[in-house]
C-alpha cells in the first residue's frame, strides 16, 4: 500500500506538467490563428456572400425565406447589425405571404440578438409583440429562449436586488418552459441540466451533461467553443486551474477558428493572463478581443472589456517603471565604464610615452655598439650576435607601439561614439517619457496603447545605430571589405550595392575583427538569434579560400600594419584592436 502511494504521489508533478504543456500547446495556437485571423475572416465573409448570391437568385418564398435565414445564421455571431437586418428580411417575407408564425419566429430571433447586444428595452418590446399561440414548436422554442436570455442578462447586470430577484425567477421559469417543449437529446436542454447541476453544486453531474454535449457537436464548429466555455466554468468552480484554463483556451481557440466576433473566452483568458503575470499575451489577446466585439457591434462586450483592458493598463505602467529604474541603473555602470577607459587611457599614453624614452635609448646603444665593433675587430662575430638581438628588439618595439596606436585609434573612435549614442539615447527617453506623461494626463490612452504598441521606434534607433556603425567601421577600416573578399573564394565573395553601408554577413564579421567574436554577444548587437548568428559565420567559413579555422584569424589581421625585417621578410604583428 505504502508503495501504491509513493508511485501516485511521484507521478502527480508529472500530470501537472502535462497539463500545463498541453495549456502553453494551446497558447501557441491561439498566437497562430491570430496572425492568421484575416484567412478565416475572409472564409466566412466568402461563406456569406455565396450565401448572399444563392438568395438573389432564390425563386419563391419557401427557398428566400430559408436562404434569408442562412445569411442570417453567418451573421448571428459575426456582425450583429447585419444578423438582425437579414432577419428583417425574412420576416418581411413571411408577412407578405401571410406566414405569421414565420414571422414571429423571426421576431423571437431578433429579440435574442437585441439583448445579446445590450438592447433590452427593444428585446422585451419585440417579444411582447409575439403572440406565442401563433408560433409553430421550433418558434416557440426560440421565443422561450428569447425570453431566458433577456432576463439572464437583466439579472446579472442589474445592481438592485428587488429586480435582481425578479429577473432571475424569470429566467428559470423560461428554461423551465424550454426543458417542457424541447428533445431530451437536443443540446439547448442538456445545456439547461448542466446549469441547473451547475448551479446546485453538483459538479459531477454537470461534467456528465458537458460530456453528453461534446459526442453530439463537430469539435471544429462554433458550438464546439459554447461547451468548451461551459467545461471551463465546471472545471473553475471545482477550482480545477489546469484544466479550466486549458478549456477556456480552447473555447478562444475555437472562435477565432470561426471567425466569431462574438467573444468571451478570449478576454476572459486576457484576464487571467493579466493576473498571473504574462502581460504581453495578455494585451496581444484583448486587443484582439475589442476588435472583435467592434466589428460585432456590442455595447455588453465594450463593457466587460474595458476594465480588463485598465488592470493591462496599470501592468503596464509597473513595467515602465521598472524599466526606468533598470536604465537609470545602466547610465550609472556606462558612466563607470566611461571613466574606467579614460584612466585606462592615460595609463596607455604613458606606458607609450615609456617605450618611446626604451626605444631611444636602445638606438643610443645601438650606435656606441656599432661604433665599438670598428675599434674591436677581435670581438666582431660576438659583437655582430649582440647587434641582431638589439635590432629585433627595436622592430618589436616598433611593432607594438604601431599596434598601440592603431587599438588607440579604434578605442578613441568607439568610446566617442558610445559616449554620444548614450546621450542621444537619455535624450530620447526623457522626450518619450514626456509624450507619455501628457498623453496620461490628456486620458489618450488609446492613442498610448497604440503608440507603445508600434515598433518604429525601436526599428528606427537600431537602423540608426547600424548606420552610424557602418560608416565608423568603414572609415576606420577602408579596405576591409576588398581584404575580406580576398579571403574568399571567387563565386563566394561578398558584392555591396551601397559601399557605404555592410550587410549582415560584413556586420558579423567586423565586429570579429573588432574583437567581438562571441555569437550571442554578436546577437544581441544585430538582433538575431544565436542560431542565426552560428549559421552566417559556418556558411562564410564554408566558401574561405584557407581551412575554416585560420579564416577568422586572418580576418583579425585586416587593417593590421606589414614589418619587413631585414633578411627581407614580412612579419604581421598580432591583433591588438581588440
Amino acid at each position: 500500500m505504502r508503495n501504491i502511494l509513493l508511485l501516485i504521489i511521484s507521478l502527480i508533478p508529472a500530470v501537472a506538467s502535462a497539463d500545463a504543456a498541453r495549456t502553453d500547446s494551446v497558447y501557441r495556437c491561439i498566437d497562430e490563428a491570430i496572425a492568421n485571423a484575416s484567412v478565416y475572416l475572409s472564409k466566412r465573409e466568402g461563406r456569406i456572400n455565396t450565401l448572399k448570391r444563392r438568395f438573389e437568385t432564390s425563386r419563391g418564398y419557401a427557398a428566400r425565406y430559408a436562404a434569408a435565414l442562412k445569411v442570417y445564421e453567418e451573421y448571428k455571431a459575426f456582425v450583429n447589425d447585419s444578423a438582425i437586418a437579414w432577419l428583417g428580411s425574412a420576416e418581411r417575407l413571411a408577412r407578405r405571404n401571410r406566414d405569421i408564425k414565420s414571422a414571429n419566429y423571426c421576431v423571437a430571433l431578433k429579440a435574442f440578438q437585441c439583448s445579446t447586444a445590450g438592447m433590452y428595452m427593444e428585446s422585451a418590446e419585440m417579444l411582447a409583440s409575439i403572440n406565442p399561440r401563433q408560433l409553430t414548436r421550433d418558434g416557440l422554442l426560440a421565443y422561450y429562449t428569447s425570453q431566458k436570455h433577456l432576463y439572464q442578462e437583466l439579472g446579472f447586470y442589474t445592481r438592485i436586488r428587488n429586480l435582481r430577484n425578479k429577473y432571475n425567477y424569470k429566467e428559470r421559469m423560461y428554461a423551465d418552459s424550454i426543458k417542457a417543449i424541447a428533445n431530451k437529446n437536443s443540446g439547448i436542454y442538456l445545456q439547461l441540466m448542466e446549469a441547473d447541476c451547475y448551479n446546485s453544486d453538483d459538479l459531477a453531474q454537470a461534467l456528465r451533461y458537458n460530456d453528453m454535449r461534446m459526442k453530439n457537436i463537430d469539435k471544429d464548429s462554433h458550438e464546439f467553443s459554447i461547451v468548451a466555455f461551459y467545461r471551463f466554468l465546471d472545471y473553475k468552480k471545482m477550482n480545477d486551474t489546469d484544466n479550466w484554463t486549458y478549456w477556456l483556451a480552447m473555447s478562444a481557440l475555437g472562435d477565432i477558428r470561426n471567425a466569431v466576433m462574438d467573444q468571451g473566452a478570449l478576454w476572459e483568458l486576457a484576464n487571467h493572463l493579466n493576473t498571473t503575470g504574462h502581460p504581453s499575451r495578455s494585451y496581444k489577446y484583448i486587443n484582439f478581443a475589442w476588435q472583435c466585439a467592434e466589428k460585432f457591434g456590442t455595447r455588453v462586450r465594450s463593457t466587460q472589456i474595458s476594465p480588463v483592458l485598465t488592470a493591462i493598463d496599470s501592468s503596464y505602467q509597473g513595467i515602465m517603471q521598472k524599466q526606468k529604474e533598470r536604465l537609470v541603473i545602466m547610465v550609472l555602470l556606462i558612466s563607470l565604464f566611461a571613466v574606467s577607459v579614460l584612466v585606462l587611457l592615460v595609463y596607455v599614453n604613458k606606458q607609450r610615452g615609456k617605450l618611446k624614452l626604451t626605444r631611444d635609448e636602445l638606438s643610443r646603444k645601438n650606435r656606441q655598439l656599432m661604433k665599438l665593433n670598428n675599434e674591436m675587430q677581435q670581438v666582431n662575430d660576438n659583437l655582430d650576435k649582440s647587434n641582431r638581438q638589439l635590432t629585433d628588439t627595436d622592430r618589436q618595439l616598433h611593432m607594438a607601439i604601431g599596434n598601440l596606436n592603431e587599438s588607440n585609434k579604434v578605442k578613441e573612435k568607439y568610446i566617442g561614439l558610445f559616449l554620444r549614442q548614450c546621450s542621444i539615447y537619455i535624450e530620447n527617453m526623457e522626450q518619450m517619457r514626456k509624450e507619455v506623461l501628457t498623453m496620461l494626463k490628456n486620458k489618450h490612452h488609446t492613442e498610448l496603447m497604440n503608440k507603445m504598441k508600434s515598433h518604429d521606434y525601436r526599428d528606427r534607433q537600431q537602423q540608426e545605430l547600424f548606420d552610424i556603425f557602418d560608416t565608423t567601421f568603414i572609415h576606420l577600416f577602408p579596405t576591409f571589405v576588398d581584404d575580406f573578399n580576398k579571403l574568399l573564394r571567387p563565386e563566394e565573395r561578398i558584392h555591396l550595392d551601397d559601399r557605404s553601408r555592410l550587410n549582415t554577413d560584413i556586420r558579423i564579421f567586423a565586429l570579429i575583427r573588432l574583437g567581438i567574436d562571441d555569437s550571442s554577444k554578436i546577437a544581441e548587437f544585430l538582433h538575431y538569434s544565436v542560431n542565426t548568428i552560428y549559421n552566417y559565420r559556418a556558411r562564410i567559413k564554408n566558401g574561405a579560400i584557407c581551412g575554416r579555422d585560420e579564416f577568422e584569424k586572418k580576418v583579425k589581421e585586416i587593417g593590421v600594419p606589414q614589418h619587413t625585417n631585414k633578411e627581407g621578410g614580412d612579419t604581421a604583428d598580432e591583433d591588438t584592436a581588440q
